[in-house]
């Protein structure tokens, strides 16, 4: 492209030179006895038009040109964008790439990006991703009292996210900055995220001029997103049971192998915790499949909320339930397991609006390196303590022990 535009600079000055000595010749074929002198003085207004005419045409041309070559690198950098930035990536990935991609549409100096559907902040833990680019701020004049902001599809911004924005200029101090561009990202109901770019001094016909590619950009991130949602969605479906809503025995047997091998690496113990309820037949028999699948799903959603957030709690299947508990060895496995045994004791679960139970559990415990050196090891180990507290009347906790 650079080379396009030196030929397209010498083309417009060989152009005004050519015309002006087209002018001198056609000016002595009609006065063949006059000086060059002489010429130039009878032919200088034409010359000065036509070459200033020449210079003008040049000049627009090269204008559209730099216009037409910064909208092709938009696109060159939307179609990069879209190719790099997949649906399968996490959300904070995306999140990132949107705001770096904003930066370089308004050449910014700071930039925020906030997402604001309730959706997408089910699969990320970071819901405000901040960039600043290190440019030392221009001082602003007292006299500039007001900040020009630019909102790209104010309809589609409703009030709770319009009083977000302003949050975020106040948070992030962007009223220092002479202008400041809004991005909504939204999709025909909602606004997905938010885009805020603070820069100074644009073009004055600068918005104008970025409106198509920011449109662009706009409706390519808002289908990124959703189709990230939905992928999300379908890989969370995959791992989780349906029931309870907790992990599933898949997911734990992928965990459970990227754990052991960060344990292995590191050095810290890594125990397993397997839990049976007790007597789980009686209850099948007495109140039939529906009413006891309403107890595992209460159970899941009341111990959840028991462990620590390191914490990895998955059914393993009926009404068996595995934990992983990382950084812990068998002695913290104990006093986990004796916790969440004396809060189901103590806590009735209401199946409708005639019954209720009181249940008990019993538990099994292996830990790495203690009772075994892979995870299949510890797992199988973890199964056999299970037993021993099934078979020594239930409602304990029995630690693996190597006879």
């Amino acid at each position: 492209m650079e080379k396009e535009k030196k030929l397209l600079i010498a083309c417009k000055y060989s152009s005004i030179v050519l015309i002006i000595l087209l002018i001198l010749s056609y000016a002595g074929y009609i006065q063949p006895l006059n000086s060059l002198k002489s010429l130039f003085r009878s032919a200088w207004i034409l010359i000065l038009v036509c070459g200033g005419l020449l210079y003008l045409v040049f000049t627009l041309v090269e204008y559209y040109y730099k216009k037409i070559l910064d909208y092709n690198l938009y696109l060159k950098s939307f179609h990069d964008f879209q190719i790099e930035t997949l649906p399968t990536m996490k959300i904070e990935e995306i999140s990132v790439k949107v705001l770096n991609m904003l930066v370089e549409i308004f050449k910014g100096k700071r930039a925020i990006f906030i997402i604001n559907d309730p959706e997408l902040k089910k699969f990320t833990t970071n819901q405000e991703f901040v960039l600043n680019h290190g440019e030392k701020k221009q001082v602003r004049k007292s006299s500039e009292k007001v900040y020009h902001v630019r909102t790209f599809y104010p309809g589609v911004i409703d009030s709770q996210t319009k009083a977000c924005i302003e949050d975020i200029i106040g948070k992030y101090s962007l009223k220092d900055f002479s202008t400041v561009a809004i991005v909504p990202f939204a999709d025909e109901n909602r606004v997905l995220a938010t885009g805020i770019v603070a820069f100074d001094s644009p073009g004055r016909d600068f918005f104008e001029y970025v409106k198509n590619p920011v449109e662009i950009f706009s409706k390519q991130v808002s289908s990124i997103f959703e189709s990230a949602v939905l992928h999300q969605k379908i890989t969370l479906a995959s791992i989780t049971d349906s029931l309870t809503g907790l992990y599933n025995k898949r997911y734990f047997q992928q965990r459970i192998k990227e754990e052991f091998a960060k344990a292995k690496r590191n050095h810290f113990p890594i125990s397993v915790l397997i839990s049976a309820l007790d007597n789980f037949k009686n209850y099948v028999d007495k109140f039939g499949h529906p009413l006891t699948d309403t107890l595992l799903a209460q159970f899941g959603t009341f111990v959840r909320g028991l462990l620590r957030e390191s914490d990895i709690i998955c059914r393993f299947g009926g009404d068996e339930f595995i934990y992983l508990l990382p950084f812990s060895d068998s002695l913290e496995a104990y006093k986990v397991a004796e916790r969440i045994k004396s809060e189901i004791v103590a806590h009735q679960f209401c199946l409708d609006q005639e019954n209720s139970v009181f249940i008990t559990m019993s538990f099994g415990i292996a830990s790495y390196p203690e009772h075994g050196d892979t995870w299949e090891e510890v797992v199988k180990s973890a199964d056999r303590a299970l037993f021993v507290s099934k078979e020594n009347g239930k409602n304990r906790i029995s630690v693996y022990r190597v006879d």
